[in-house]
Formats: C-alpha cells, structure tokens, sequence
C-alpha cells in the first residue's frame, strides 16, 4: 500500500485557530514507545530483547542526521536503514511490520536551517521527501523531524515542516524544547500534526559544579508554570540514557559515552563517587587516550528515580486522550538494565498503555533476506534534484 506521499495544496495547519487543546478528563491511553538512536543498520541483540521483553508497540528509529557542509549545502553525515524486521524482502514483509510501528526520524541542525535561504529550504525538503520514498518500506505510522530551532531559524523550519506536512500521508510530528514549550507565542508551533515533548537535557552541559544537565527539577519546574496546554497534541519523550561530562582545569573539554565511563572505571582510571563527580587519578593512552591525570568527570545518570520525577512533571503537559511514551533510548545500557516493572511505570504515570494489536512471538522465523538488498549500500546520500518538476510529483510510482 502506497501511503508515504500524497499530492494535494499546499495548506496551511491552522494551529492558532483551533485554540488550546483542553487537557483530558480521565487518563490518557499510551502508546509504549522508545527511541533508537544508534547509527549501525542491525538492531542489536540488547535492543531487539528490550522492545520484545517491554512490549514496546512504536519505535522512532533516526533515519537521517543533517548537518551543513560547505562543498554541499544541507547534506546527510549519516544515514541509517531501517533494520531488516521492517523491511520487505522476496515480497514478505518484516516481521515485525504489524507488530512494532515504525516511525522514521529526520535530526536536522540549527546551524544548517542558519545557512539556507528559501530556495534552499525548498531544496532540502525535496531532497528530504525524496530519501524518504528510497528508504521506507511500504508501511510507516509517522515520520519525525528533530530540530532545536531558534528564534533565528523558526522561519525557515516551519517552511520545511509545512512542505513536508502537506506532501506525507502519515502524521507528522516535530521535537518541542521545553523552551519552545513554555513559550509558544514568542517561539511559535511548527505546522505540524502533533508535538514530541523532551522534557530533559534543559541543563547547561558546558557549566562546571554538580547540577545534573540532563535533569535537574528545580532547572526544570519553572517551564511548567505557566498552566496553560500547548497548541499542538503532544507525545512525550523520557531520559533513559546516561554520559560522563569531561572537565579539564575548569573547562568542558567533551562528553563520555555512559560505555566509556564503565570502560574508565574498570581500567581503574577513576575515583570517586560513581553516581557524582569522579577525577582522573590514573592514564591509560591505549584505551582510553582522552582523559588526562587531574580531569575530572561528572557522571549524569538517569536512574528510575529520576525518570519517575521526569514522568511527573511531563504528565501536566499531556492534552489529547492518546499519546506515545517514547524511552530516549533503546541502546543505552541505562534502558536495557531497567526491569520490566521499572519500564512499565513510567508508562503507567500517564494513563494504562494501549492492548497490543498482535503479541510478540515466542520463536519468530527470520525472514528470507534477498542477499543484493540486504547489503545494498547507498553510495549517493541524496538523489541529483531535478528542478524541472514539481515538489511533490503526482505521477511518482514507487520502483
């Protein structure tokens, strides 16, 4: 079934007319949900287990990252495939196309909407439309577009959004800051069919001290005051991911991955507290050359405690009677040790989740994978444009 791209006007989403959402009487139904962020193709075997074993019934898998290049404008530094329990192989489908829905997520940078103009706002959503019709396979249940806009490129993101928005026949959905969030008649509400809301990361991460950047409540409470519901239906996107922030002499020098911080302190390179701040007592060039004697290292971890104080605050903002639930993110160690029980309460703080169309199965078949096109590699990140049509070209068929 042929649902990516429609052709109709353009139109704008009048958002402002419909007024504020009213917040629901009774409890929302969730969509469980997670993040996948990793850029490798296969799902991991910690990753397939922690959707299977959660009941995780959507993923937002991050198909493309945008950056700015000076040789090529807007360009992809990466793009991921869907993984192959999606995918359509020998005329079957994934076999998880009816059980887990698929989400596709665009990450584009403020700086690249900073270097376009109109013209060229234009050109990336073809360009962006155009990967999405190579990529996908036949059945998709949204597509996402990630970006921290600013008051700078507003203009031009909700340029790209309402072209994309009125050329898919999915919903499409867009990240909300928690600044855009608080402020939305200073920061304005994308064009777009529903919100994902990342209440986290609100911290700043360069600053030195103990204060958690990833969550910190006191950091975070005051964007919830203003009492008011958000003009666009929002999901909501919960921190399960840790890091260690890198100091040296005072100055933030990068960000460790939280699989390098158990790397640190295995080799002994660390002391202190493993959940606050640890210093570098001992080197190790050959594995881990980045961190210097005297460094120190404040590790940021998101354990279930947090996520439930997360959880509480997010819930205010919830106005639509379903929503998803989303885990940032699938790969993490800090997702895959939180137990059933630990997962599943953090869906239950904001209403019961929603019965699984179709349960997992205990022993499923793998698929029969064409070989050509399970190692197929595209070697031309975006197709050359041809500017003679239109954006969106009704007589498109997909090969």
């Amino acid at each position: 079934m042929h649902r990516l791209l429609r052709w109709s006007p353009l139109l704008v989403l009048p958002v402002i007319a419909l007024g504020f959402f009213r917040p629901p009487e009774k409890d929302p139904v969730v969509i469980p949900s997670a993040f996948r962020w990793k850029n490798n193709y296969w799902l991991e075997g910690g990753e397939e287990q922690a959707i299977t074993r959660n009941g995780i019934q959507r993923v937002y898998h991050k198909l493309l990252d945008i950056d700015w290049n000076p040789a090529n404008g807007a360009h992809p530094v990466s793009v991921v495939r869907i993984p192959y329990q999606w995918r359509n192989y020998s005329e079957r489908n994934g076999h998880w196309t009816d059980q887990v829905e698929l989400v596709p997520c665009i990450y584009i940078t403020n700086n690249t909407l900073l270097k376009l103009d109109d013209a060229g706002t234009d050109l990336l959503a073809r360009n962006l439309l155009r990967k999405l019709r190579m990529e996908l396979p036949e059945k998709v249940h949204g597509v996402l577009l990630d970006c921290d806009w600013s008051a700078r490129t507003k203009d031009r993101f909700f340029r790209l959004t309402r072209i994309m928005n009125d050329s898919l026949d999915v919903p499409l959905t867009v990240t909300v800051r928690l600044h855009q969030y608080a402020q939305p008649a200073k920061t304005g509400v994308p064009p777009a069919d529903r919100g994902m809301l990342m209440p986290y990361n609100v911290g700043t991460i360069t600053d030195p001290g103990d204060v958690n950047s990833i969550f910190d409540r006191a950091t975070a409470e005051p964007y919830f005051a203003h009492g008011k519901p958000y003009p666009l239906p929002l999901d909501i996107g919960l921190p399960a991911f840790s890091w260690g922030v890198q100091f040296r002499n005072g100055a933030f020098v990068g960000v460790l991955q939280d699989q390098q911080v158990q790397d640190a302190l295995s080799l002994g390179l660390l002391t202190g507290e493993t959940n606050g701040t640890l210093q570098v007592t001992q080197e190790n060039n050959e594995h881990m050359p980045q961190l210097h004697l005297g460094d120190v290292v404040r590790v940021e971890r998101m354990t279930p405690e947090v996520i439930a104080q997360v959880a509480e605050l997010a819930r205010t903002a919830v106005n639509s009677d379903t929503l998803a639930v989303a885990y940032f993110e699938l790969g993490t160690g800090t997702f895959q040790r939180m137990s059933n029980e630990q997962v599943k309460s953090g869906f239950d703080r904001f209403g019961p989740s929603r019965p699984a169309a179709f349960p997992f199965e205990e022993d499923m078949a793998e698929p029969v994978l064409d070989s050509a096109a399970a190692v197929a590699v595209d070697t031309a990140m975006w197709v050359p444009v041809d500017t003679t049509v239109p954006v969106i070209d009704p007589q498109y068929k997909r090969p």
